[in-house]
């Protein structure tokens, strides 16, 4: 009986020390410009008049966020502006004359809420525990307006 007692305790308390190890990492926004991060990378869209869009980027030099070690992500934010995403997706780079390049293809209408981060655990090279930063791109300002062609 006094086992049953001590037993139960230590392992609720074992589960709850445990369970603390697997802790989500906070990730923030940065608000600084390309240029104060020391970014190089170039984005551009194609509309190919399908209601598809293709989308180009070309990353010469990571910057300040260098590496880019959590990736590069699509991220599609909700329409209703809670904060929630529509899709999010982790994007394959390929590297190719020093550069790396990343391509996506999908509708219009999510391409234009959707946004590129470069995500990163380091800031000028600096760790912080359970915390992680990413520069956002918003796409919608590479596209051209609907039904105006590409030269």
């Amino acid at each position: 009986m006094c086992l049953q007692k001590l037993c139960l305790p230590s392992i609720l308390l074992a589960a709850l020390v445990l369970s603390a190890q697997s802790a989500w990492a906070l990730g923030f926004e940065l608000s600084e410009t390309k240029e104060a991060l020391k970014l190089d990378y170039e984005l551009s869209a194609t509309d190919h008049g399908t209601g598809r869009v293709t989308i180009n980027l070309t990353i010469a030099n990571e910057g300040r966020l260098k590496p880019l070690d959590r990736g590069v992500q699509l991220v599609v934010p909700s329409k209703d502006g809670t904060g929630y995403v529509d899709l999010s997706v982790n994007l394959e780079r390929e590297t190719a004359d020093g550069k790396q390049h990343v391509r996506v293809h999908c509708l219009r209408e999510l391409a234009e809420r959707a946004e590129i981060h470069l995500a990163t655990n380091t800031l000028d090279g600096k760790q912080d525990p359970l915390t992680w930063y990413y520069h956002s791109i918003p796409i919608a300002k590479y596209l051209k307006p609907a039904g105006e062609k590409n030269k």
